[in-house]
């Protein structure tokens, strides 16, 4: 993080926020040079995308495809990458938190996407529940509550970083699939 911090104040450095534009054929060309293998398994899906049976390819090939990110997969390696400076507002909603941030609130600082809901002396919480399922909260303040498939998870927010071992601990417990 100090390091950050120095590259931010010097001013002279770059940010990669992950963003990134292409060109299909471009994108196509990288992983066929530099990730050979990705593009033997993206190219066995030709007859697949756009159509009904594009998504059970996905099911079926992305499981058998290297784990490896882009950045090291083609991007330190294609000769045709820029980098062009930019300001916008952009947020990494890979967070809970970041979601409560970004979403829009309620008069008390709620994140609600819960229909039907009563709220009583409810602050500053993320709270996500199926459509027409009533959600009845009273006397929480700085919670994560989301009802999601077969999961309830209600959480504090300012503790949410305990929750990737929580997940690692549910996989353990071999409950994975209500993941």
């Amino acid at each position: 993080m100090e390091k950050a911090r120095e590259f931010l104040a010097a001013g002279n450095y770059l940010w990669n926020a992950g963003i990134f534009i292409w060109s299909t054929e471009s994108l196509l060309a990288a992983f066929r040079d530099h990730a050979a293998g990705i593009y033997d398994i993206l190219a066995k899906g030709a007859s697949y995308y756009n159509t009904s049976g594009e998504q059970a390819f996905i099911d079926q090939a992305y499981p058998t495809t290297p784990n490896i990110s882009i950045d090291y997969a083609i991007l330190e390696k294609a000769a045709n990458v820029y980098t062009i400076p930019t300001a916008f507002g952009w947020s990494d909603l890979g967070t809970w938190a970041s979601l409560h941030a970004e979403a829009p609130k309620t008069d008390h600082q709620n994140a609600l996407n819960a229909d039907p809901a009563l709220l009583f002396n409810v602050h500053n919480s993320l709270i996500r529940t199926p459509k027409n399922k009533l959600v009845v909260v009273k006397d929480l303040n700085n919670f994560i509550v989301v009802d999601e498939g077969d999961v309830l998870l209600i959480w504090p927010k300012d503790q949410e970083q305990e929750i990737k071992a929580i997940t690692a601990q549910i996989k353990a417990m071999d409950l994975g699939k209500l993941l």
